[in-house]
Order: structure tokens, then sequence, then C-alpha cells
């Protein structure tokens, strides 16, 4: 299971989401207040984390973070690199945290091509 209980005396409750594998995540209940984000500049695209988050989807791990519990969640638009919190007893379809580390623009579908030889 990909999740591992909230490593301190507070609250076992809440159950961070951990693992170097994708894992694919049911539709969720999550308030919008439950979400923090480093940053207000990401507060306008919250709704589509949201959307993605209540209808089910992967979570796919950040490599470069290199702990475990940060992934990327995909939208339409934008890729957001979030930490999750499910409530405990819940088989992960209440998110009680959600932290909002990053969100830059989604590139999934783009390619990008380089020519084999150097154009004049």
């Amino acid at each position: 299971m990909p999740i591992v209980k909230k490593r301190n005396l507070q609250t076992e409750t809440r159950l961070l989401l951990e693992s170097g594998d994708p894992v694919e995540l049911p539709p969720a209940e999550v308030d919008e207040r439950a979400l923090l984000v480093q940053f207000d500049q990401f507060r306008p695209f919250i709704p589509e984390l949201l959307e993605e988050l209540r209808a089910g989807t992967t979570a796919e791990p950040v490599a470069v973070m290199n702990d475990g519990s940060t992934f990327a969640i995909h939208g339409d638009t934008k890729t957001f690199w979030v930490k999750l919190w499910h409530a405990a007893g819940t088989e992960m379809t209440r998110i009680d945290r959600a932290q909002v580390l990053s969100c830059i623009p989604s590139t999934r579908g783009m390619q990008i091509t380089v020519p084999d030889e150097p154009q004049e």
C-alpha cells in the first residue's frame, strides 16, 4: 500500500501518500480549504487541481524531489506538484490536506523535434 501514517504525535488520522511508483487515485472528496499553496500565484489554478482529484487521477512521483511523497498531478493545462494526506480508513476517497508546491504549464502530448543536421 502506498500510504504511511503521519509521523508525529499530533494525529494518526491522516495518511501521507508515499510511493516510488505511480499511484492510481480514486475519485476523492476534497474541500478547497484543505489545499495549502506554496505561492499565491498558484491560487487561480486550484479549481483545475480540484477537478482532477475529485474525478480520480494518476499521481506520478516527482523524481527530482527524491522524497517519495511529492507527486505530479496532470490537469488539462497545468501540472501540479503536490503532497497529499488522505483521511485514515477512507481508502483514499477523502483528502484531508494537499500541499501545492508548484504549478507549471502542462507539456503533455507535446513533441519536440530536433533536426539531424544543423540548418543554415
